[in-house]
């Protein structure tokens, strides 16, 4: 894992330091996937003229933090860790000295990242950049990975016939019989659409259609065997 060229974008946060928070983190929502949301971002933020230790430090900690005894710990507040992460990177970069306006500008980004709350939607380049590397993530081969990792580690059905009609994204039910196919339909096969910036548009086409196919095969051998 190549960090060094990363090292200079921010004195207030180093990689090393952010690993440590996501010791805890399932397998789908580990440093490996912070790590990757993070180059992503910082890619996308020096296309498109965004501030770049900005969308470095949201994006390091956009899922933090987690473990046994913090706000993400329990299942019932995942579906808000962009409050909880939002919250937790605000104190810590005050803690670092961190400039007001900059801290802010952090924690819009984290508020704004999460897909089913759309009741805060990103205002900011740097906002836009750590939503779209977050989505990127979501979708192609490693959104298919994590989908299924995530399945696994809760203890849900490898497949079953998707609903026909699907509720919102917001009423996202819960139990084993939500599979990695109800994830794609749900949410998944939305998030192309939803993105902002030009850079992460191109990446995710591909993205996008690679994942359509997978699910697509995925079904067609399931409902093949009698």
């Amino acid at each position: 894992m190549a960090t060094a060229r990363y090292h200079d974008i921010s004195r207030y946060l180093s990689v090393e330091e952010a690993r440590q928070l996501y010791v805890a983190g399932d397998a789908a929502h580990d440093f490996d996937h912070v790590w990757r949301v993070t180059r992503l971002a910082v890619q996308l933020a020096r296309a498109e003229g965004a501030d770049c230790e900005i969308v470095f430090l949201a994006a390091l900690l956009h899922d933090a933090p987690v473990g046994e005894d913090t706000l993400l710990s329990a299942q019932a507040v995942r579906r808000a860790h962009h409050l909880a992460a939002a919250a937790y990177a605000g104190d810590f970069l005050q803690h670092r000295g961190m400039a007001t306006e900059r801290v802010a500008a952090v924690v819009h980004s984290i508020e704004a990242h999460r897909f089913r709350d759309q009741t805060i939607q990103p205002q900011t380049v740097e906002a836009m950049c750590l939503y779209d590397a977050d989505k990127l993530d979501s979708i192609g081969a490693i959104g298919v990975a994590r989908a299924f990792a995530y399945a696994g580690s809760h203890d849900t059905r490898l497949w079953t016939v998707p609903v026909a009609a699907v509720p919102p994204f917001t009423a996202k039910p819960q139990g084993a019989d939500y599979t990695p196919v109800h994830e794609h339909v749900y949410k998944l096969q939305n998030l192309l659409a939803t993105l902002y910036t030009p850079t992460a548009q191109r990446l995710g086409a591909k993205r996008h259609e690679t994942m359509v196919t997978f699910f697509e095969l995925l079904d067609k051998e399931m409902r093949q065997i009698e």
